[in-house]
């Protein structure tokens, strides 16, 4: 029964329109066609700001131990509690509850839904961040100078909360990411995702800047001086200081979690279900006010509801126990052997893990790290001892040991300063650029590249930071960490975020986000415990032979980032050129009829890369494109061969000459027959369609 979705007339100046459908042939992508209808409208913003505030969150709560660990140290001295640092119990902690919540929830969310576990997870934000503004040490006797006794472990209760708030924002990763893609628009889609991702940098930025914020007016509000260093005075600010600065992430998520109750369940999901008419009244959220929308066929009659026809997992959900785990882990295995589905989900598992050594590396836990490349002379040769045989009154707190006789007030100030300067200055505008050009970048080559540059960087950045240490040439490092930080988040920190939501099928999209997400946690957790373990050294001269080592160990890492982005990680968006029906903006028309002239229309567009629909990327990742290590390897030197030859072959007659020039006309595009696989053997910018016959 063909049919075709009708939206009346809503009254005066509303145009009714008609669009075109096979409900019964393939409702998912009939679906995508109403959410392409208008463009980006209202309704999707409104998407937008409840997956961006809990995205917000997340990035807020994680990046806040930078700002907090020093305060814990002072507070609770680790000599006091039995461990060697409490930052790496905080980072442990949360990294390994995260990794549970993008496995765990990503799982969830493909079968029970999206909207039945949409708020589940801030839910448990909301309870494990103020858990852990109430952990103490319980009842206490003595000081810690003259001997201290605790009836409970403020640590262990931190990293108990801490754990329980890792599992809400690992959820956060896949359901942020998969709602967004999943009711945006074909066009918008790319920007759909890239604004939530923003969060992330503006969530870093906040912990910096509320950190600094509360210091300060705390400080003045219980009239203490900067300079204080009676530790029973200044205690008791910096425990406020630190309790304020993790509570405030329980106001952005506590109000994402009342305005997610608005959000309907994503159109896909429904259709993936079975439920059609539910889907229809969820896509009725973007269709020009007031208007109305219904399934029917030529004959204008109704098109009954069924639950049974299509592709539904309402079999599977009807079954309990192990039976249905089993048989849902069987389907996942078929489909990924299916049009090697395999290699799409390694790639983006393996480039997140590569991608995260470096960026939680350089981003994470890092007092310490950002101390020692802002040092400008040449200090003591040791740093503050963290062995627990000390009295209690040693400054593990101090991070930075060109200023040994600092107070905690003012390394609390220099730390958010300092992070403020070294990594949201790179990382915000490189997340701004890069929402602003994601239209006009091809996420996979881009994502490439983004990795060789990287690599480039921190050959140059470890290579000359032999030179810079402790030198009034400290500049060129910081600047190299800013660049570093710009391209993180303009190419691979913000497409391992995009691409698992783009390159699935609706019925296993959040399964495969968890397992590429947690994938780069378990990258953080690595780079963390060989930075602790291995990179630091009590003795300066030591600790920084280390760290510039551990620059250019990226290095090789980055480019095998790139080499597996290059031959696993299919392409999302068509070539430039590609024929794409017009863009509408958000009252429903079309660009083409706007002030702005046909010919700047015509330029944007053979700019842009029109976006593949999700249900095509579905079907065939990988349509058109050369995908898998040997084809790809034995492609590139086909194409050495090919250029070597011509070059051997040229004359300099006329003739030859208009042939070449023919040929440059045709943009050298060498086409190879072998067995039943069309292959070109130069593919231009990298976003030809790549054909192949497997």
């Amino acid at each position: 029964m063909g049919g075709y979705f009708s939206s009346l007339n809503a009254g005066t100046r509303q145009i009714a329109h008609e669009i075109e459908c096979d409900l019964d042939g393939d409702p998912e992508r009939t679906v995508q066609s109403v959410l392409d209808y208008p463009g980006l409208d209202k309704f999707q913003w409104k998407v937008w700001w409840v997956a961006a505030s809990g995205f917000f969150t997340t990035s807020y709560s994680i990046f806040a131990v930078n700002v907090i660990s020093p305060s814990l140290s002072y507070v609770y001295p680790e000599c006091a509690h039995g461990s060697t640092t409490n930052s790496l119990v905080i980072n442990l902690t949360t990294l390994a509850g995260t990794m549970v919540g993008m496995l765990l929830f990503g799982s969830l969310a493909d079968r029970y839904g999206r909207k039945a576990i949409y708020g589940l997870e801030l839910s448990i934000v909301v309870v494990a961040t103020v858990g852990m503004t109430t952990a103490s040490d319980g009842y206490t006797t003595g000081t810690y100078e003259s001997g201290y006794r605790a009836s409970m472990n403020v640590y262990g209760w931190i990293g108990f909360w801490r754990a329980l708030l890792g599992i809400g924002l690992g959820a956060e990763y896949p359901l942020s990411a998969i709602i967004a893609a999943e009711w945006s628009s074909t066009k918008s889609r790319g920007k759909m995702i890239a604004a939530v991702f923003l969060m992330q940098s503006i969530g870093q930025l906040a912990a910096y800047g509320f950190g600094l914020v509360i210091l300060k007016g705390i400080n003045d509000r219980l009239g203490l001086s900067p300079d204080e260093t009676n530790p029973v005075t200044t205690r008791q600010a910096i425990d406020i200081v630190w309790r304020t600065t993790i509570g405030i992430g329980a106001f952005p998520a506590l109000v994402a979690l009342i305005l997610r109750r608005i959000i309907p369940e994503t159109p896909h999901y429904l259709v993936e279900k079975g439920e059609f008419v539910s889907a229809v009244a969820a896509v009725g959220h973007i269709i020009p006010v007031n208007a109305t929308l219904q399934p029917t066929d030529p004959n204008g009659l109704t098109v009954p509801h069924r639950s049974s026809d299509g592709p539904t997992v309402n079999a599977q959900n009807r079954r309990q126990g192990w039976e249905s785990i089993v048989e849902y882990i069987r389907g996942v295995k078929e489909h990924l052997a299916e049009r090697q589905r395999w290699r799409a989900l390694l790639g983006v598992m393996l480039t997140w893990y590569i991608l995260d050594l470096a960026y939680y590396g350089l981003g994470l836990d890092n007092p310490q790290t950002v101390s020692m490349i802002w040092l400008s002379k040449q200090t003591n040769s040791s740093v503050a001892d963290t062995s627990t045989d000390l009295h209690c009154d040693n400054n593990t707190w101090r991070a930075d040991p060109a200023w040994p006789d600092s107070t905690i007030y003012e390394m609390l100030q220099q730390d958010s300063i300092r992070n403020i300067i070294t990594i949201s200055s790179g990382a915000l505008p490189g997340s701004i650029i890069a929402l602003l050009a994601i239209d006009y970048l091809p996420r996979t080559t881009w994502m490439g590249w983004m990795f060789v540059a990287l690599a480039a960087l921190f050959a140059v950045n470890g290579g000359t930071f032999f030179v810079t240490f402790e030198s009034d040439k400290h500049a060129l490092t910081i600047t190299l960490y800013v660049l570093a930080q710009l391209i993180f988040n303009l190419g691979p920190n913000l497409m391992t975020f995009m691409l698992p939501a783009e390159l699935f099928a609706t019925k296993y999209r959040g399964t495969f986000y968890g397992l590429a997400a947690a994938s780069g946690k378990l990258g953080a957790i690595t780079i963390l415990l060989i930075t602790k373990f291995r990179v630091y050294d009590r003795n300066i001269e030591q600790y920084h032979k280390n760290f510039a080592g551990l620059l250019i160990g990226f290095c090789p890492a980055m480019l095998l980032g790139a080499f597996i982005t290059w031959v696993w990680v299919p392409e999302v968006q068509y070539p430039r050129g590609h024929d794409d029906k017009p863009e509408r903006n958000n009252n429903g028309l079309d660009d083409t009829n706007s002030d702005a002239g046909e010919e700047d229309v015509t330029f944007r567009q053979k700019l842009k890369l029109p976006n593949r629909p999700l249900v095509d990327i579905a079907h065939n990742p990988g349509a058109g494109q050369v995908l898998g290590m040997r084809r790809n390897v034995a492609r590139l030197f086909r194409a050495t061969q090919v250029r070597v030859a011509d070059k051997f072959r040229r004359r300099p007659s006329a003739a030859t000459n208009d042939r070449r020039s023919n040929s440059i006309g045709r943009q050298d595009i060498t086409y190879q027959h072998i067995g039943h696989r069309v292959e070109e053997a130069d593919i231009g910018d990298g976003l030809e369609m790549r054909q192949a016959h497997y």
